[in-house]
Protein backbone atom coordinates (compact mmCIF):
# COMPACT_ATOMS: atom_id res chain seq x y z
CA UNK A 1 0.00 0.00 0.00
CA UNK A 2 1.38 3.35 -1.01
CA UNK A 3 1.15 5.85 1.83
CA UNK A 4 1.26 9.34 0.42
CA UNK A 5 1.48 12.52 2.45
CA UNK A 6 -0.86 15.46 2.05
CA UNK A 7 0.23 19.11 1.67
CA UNK A 8 0.77 19.36 5.43
CA UNK A 9 3.00 16.28 5.63
CA UNK A 10 0.40 14.00 7.21
CA UNK A 11 -0.28 10.59 5.79
CA UNK A 12 -3.31 10.77 3.53
CA UNK A 13 -3.94 7.02 3.52
CA UNK A 14 -5.33 5.63 6.73
CA UNK A 15 -4.40 2.17 7.97
CA UNK A 16 -7.77 0.58 8.59
CA UNK A 17 -8.49 -2.52 10.64
CA UNK A 18 -9.85 -4.07 7.44
CA UNK A 19 -6.47 -3.53 5.71
CA UNK A 20 -4.65 -5.28 8.53
CA UNK A 21 -7.09 -8.19 8.65
CA UNK A 22 -6.85 -8.67 4.89
CA UNK A 23 -3.07 -8.84 5.07
CA UNK A 24 -3.28 -11.54 7.74
CA UNK A 25 -5.87 -13.50 5.73
CA UNK A 26 -3.89 -13.26 2.47
CA UNK A 27 -0.55 -14.25 4.04
CA UNK A 28 1.31 -17.29 2.74
CA UNK A 29 2.08 -18.28 6.33
CA UNK A 30 -0.31 -18.87 9.23
CA UNK A 31 1.25 -16.11 11.35
CA UNK A 32 2.98 -12.77 10.70
CA UNK A 33 5.06 -10.37 12.74
CA UNK A 34 4.17 -6.69 13.10
CA UNK A 35 7.20 -5.93 10.92
CA UNK A 36 5.83 -8.10 8.11
CA UNK A 37 2.42 -6.43 8.38
CA UNK A 38 4.12 -3.01 8.36
CA UNK A 39 6.04 -3.86 5.21
CA UNK A 40 2.79 -4.78 3.45
CA UNK A 41 1.06 -1.61 4.67
CA UNK A 42 3.97 0.72 4.02
CA UNK A 43 3.99 2.00 7.60
CA UNK A 44 6.16 1.72 10.70
CA UNK A 45 6.32 -1.46 12.74
CA UNK A 46 4.95 0.48 15.71
CA UNK A 47 1.89 1.66 13.74
CA UNK A 48 1.22 -1.91 12.62
CA UNK A 49 1.72 -3.23 16.17
CA UNK A 50 -0.77 -0.71 17.55
CA UNK A 51 -3.41 -1.72 14.97
CA UNK A 52 -2.76 -5.40 15.65
CA UNK A 53 -3.02 -4.88 19.41
CA UNK A 54 -6.33 -3.06 19.00
CA UNK A 55 -7.67 -5.87 16.81
CA UNK A 56 -6.43 -8.39 19.40
CA UNK A 57 -8.27 -6.58 22.19
CA UNK A 58 -11.45 -6.78 20.07
CA UNK A 59 -10.98 -10.53 19.55
CA UNK A 60 -10.33 -10.28 15.80
CA UNK A 61 -6.63 -11.19 15.90
CA UNK A 62 -4.72 -13.80 17.86
CA UNK A 63 -1.36 -13.06 19.46
CA UNK A 64 1.44 -15.21 20.85
CA UNK A 65 4.83 -14.34 22.32
CA UNK A 66 7.42 -16.61 20.72
CA UNK A 67 10.66 -15.22 22.12
CA UNK A 68 12.17 -12.57 24.32
CA UNK A 69 10.49 -9.80 22.30
CA UNK A 70 9.11 -11.68 19.31
CA UNK A 71 5.34 -11.74 18.80
CA UNK A 72 3.32 -13.37 16.04
CA UNK A 73 -0.23 -12.45 14.99
CA UNK A 74 -3.00 -14.22 13.06
CA UNK A 75 -6.57 -13.61 11.99
CA UNK A 76 -9.24 -15.17 14.21
CA UNK A 77 -11.79 -14.94 11.40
Amino acid sequence: MDRKRDDEGRYSTQITPENVLQILKDADTPVLTAKQVAEELGCSSEAARQKLQSLHENGDVGKMNVGARAVVWWSEE
